[in-house]
């Protein structure tokens, strides 16, 4: 793994600060193999957030239904991933990047994608509050602006 991608921010520590009328959004992620840059995160077009390997990005979501993109960040920016959600105010939403075989009974899956190269199944899944609260523990942010 580069070393590019090892997100050096601050660690991760939980502080409930919801608002009631925005959503708050966790985005996360384990290591992975082969992988070179950042993955931003986009509400709408605009990215919102890059996450290392391993690594999360957290922010605010206008309620309602908002495209939700992960583009490698590389020289040319092509999203590997949109999907559709509909988010709503005052809540948070947890949201984790996962090997199918890791996922818990509890985690909703999102959207799925089979990787040829790794020959696997990766996935974003919508993880339970508790459980995501431990698998974020000691993960960092990422370290430079997007």
């Amino acid at each position: 793994m580069s070393t590019d991608v090892v997100p050096k921010g601050p660690e991760f520590s939980y502080a409930s600060k919801s608002t009631d009328s925005q959503a708050t959004t966790y985005f996360y992620q384990f290591d992975m193999p082969g992988v070179n840059a950042c993955l931003l995160v986009g509400i709408d077009g605009e990215y919102k957030g890059c996450i290392g390997y391993p690594g999360y990005t957290k922010f605010s979501v206008t309620p309602g239904t908002r495209e939700v993109s992960f583009t490698p960040n590389a020289p040319i920016k092509i999203a590997n991933l949109k999907i559709d959600y509909d988010f709503e105010a005052g809540k948070e939403y947890f949201f984790g990047f996962k090997n199918v075989s890791s996922k818990t009974e509890s985690d909703t899956e999102i959207e799925t994608q089979y990787n040829l190269i790794l020959d696997t199944t990766y996935g974003w899944y919508l993880v339970e509050k508790q459980q995501a609260l431990k698998e974020l523990n000691g993960m960092r942010s990422w370290h430079d602006a997007i």
